[in-house]
This record gives structure tokens, C-alpha cells and sequence, in this order.
């Protein structure tokens, strides 16, 4: 079989540009770029599938969480929200699942939660609550704590800083949530809610908590990811 042998391609045409092929054969995957000067060479594609404005920034998995699991010192100076992905266990059975805010001094533990869920379960059954001057949020009630009688929670927690527009503190200090877990009955239920902590305009929130009404963790699992501002 006949072959071509040759070191430069250029287009038919008058003045077209004149290409130098590569010395090798590339990797396995790779293509052909220009160097804008004629020079070919095999290179590496880059994944251009990216959302630089949402970015992974924490995640973490063990056998005991504890009596809390704490996401604090988030950098909300880069991030306006932080979408969290969790999955945990309570030790003790029939505990609620209570979530609380952090700042730079801890735990917000004032009743200044203003809370709104909406519970459901089989079959066609829905319950809502609404609470004003909380301690805390609530997302689930009753949980179990056998083995596979867990609480996945999904929420974007939004946060105030001191650079926000005067006023708007009082309301950016927020969280949208649901849950599916299984109840000590057991029962599977599912929530969901919002809430926000509506104190003042200069409580800038920078941490989440998460613990049970008794007890501790057990096993768990999360991962965070920040949306930039």
C-alpha cells in the first residue's frame, strides 16, 4: 500500500496558510491544535463544562458526628449562598432533627427563628406549622434511630454580610429546605420549609449547626457547595 510522506499541508488556494505537521503521534484522546503560526501539535482537551460561580468548598463522611456537626468559618465573602447535601443518623430514637445558625461568636441560640414547614406523609396526608420567636429550626420530627432510619436534609442557606444594601439583613439571613427520613414507627415522611433568623440587620450568619433533640450522631455524610455573589 502506497503512503504520503510529507512534513507541511497548505490549501490549494493562493496565499492560503501553510500548516507543520508533528514529529509524533499524540496520546490516546488528544487532537490537533495551532500555535495561530502555522505549528501544529497534539494537545490535552480541557473540560469546559464548568460553573465557576458554583463550587464545591466542603464535604466530609464518618461513623460518629458527635453532638453536632458544624460547617462554621464559610467564606461569605465569595459566597452569597451554600447549597448542603447531608445525610445523618441520630443515636437515640424518636429525637428531632434541629438545625441552628452560626456567626464568628457560635451557636445562635436566641429565639429570634421564624419558621414555616410542611410535613407529609402516606397517604395524601400533609401538616403544616409555623412558628414565630424559635429557638431553632425544625425541619424533622421523630426520627428513628435504628439501623437505615436516617434523615437526608437538602437545603441553600443564604447569608447577610455588612456590605448588603442598609435594611435587608433582617430577611437575607435564610434557609430553604426538605427532608425524607424515616420515623422510629417506622413511617417514611418527607418535609419541607423556610426559615430565617430575624433579629436585627448586623447578624452575620457565617456557619450552620446540625444535632438531634437527645443524643448524638452517628453516621453521616455532607457536602457543600458555595454560590458565589
Amino acid at each position: 500500500m502506497s503512503k504520503i510522506q510529507t512534513n507541511k499541508i497548505q490549501h490549494t488556494a493562493n496565499g492560503a496558510a501553510e500548516f507543520t505537521l508533528p514529529t509524533a503521534d499524540g496520546s490516546s484522546g488528544q487532537f490537533l491544535k495551532t500555535n495561530a503560526s502555522g505549528v501544529l501539535s497534539f494537545a490535552t482537551p480541557t473540560d469546559t463544562n464548568t460553573l465557576p460561580d458554583y463550587v464545591k468548598i466542603a464535604s466530609a463522611s464518618g461513623s460518629s458526628g458527635g453532638s453536632s456537626i458544624d460547617i462554621s468559618s464559610l467564606d461569605v465573602s465569595t459566597y452569597k449562598a451554600f447549597e448542603i447535601f447531608l445525610t445523618l443518623q441520630p443515636t437515640n430514637d424518636n429525637v428531632n432533627f434541629y438545625v441552628r445558625f452560626m456567626t464568628a461568636n457560635g451557636t445562635i441560640s436566641a429565639s429570634n427563628y421564624v419558621n414555616w414547614k410542611e410535613r407529609m406523609y402516606p397517604s395524601n396526608n400533609v401538616i403544616h406549622k409555623a412558628s414565630g420567636s424559635a429557638d431553632k429550626i425544625e425541619p424533622a420530627e421523630n426520627c428513628g434511630g435504628n439501623s437505615e432510619e436516617n434523615v437526608f436534609f437538602h437545603g441553600v442557606m443564604h447569608v447577610a454580610t455588612s456590605n448588603d444594601p442598609a435594611g435587608l439583613g433582617r430577611q437575607n439571613n435564610r434557609i430553604e429546605y426538605d427532608t425524607n427520613y424515616l420515623r422510629y414507627d417506622p413511617a417514611h415522611w418527607s418535609t419541607r420549609g423556610v426559615a430565617h433568623y430575624s433579629n436585627d440587620t448586623t447578624t452575620y450568619v457565617n456557619g450552620i449547626s446540625f444535632y438531634f433533640s437527645s443524643g448524638n450522631i452517628d453516621e453521616y455524610m455532607y457536602t457543600v457547595y458555595g454560590i458565589k455573589r
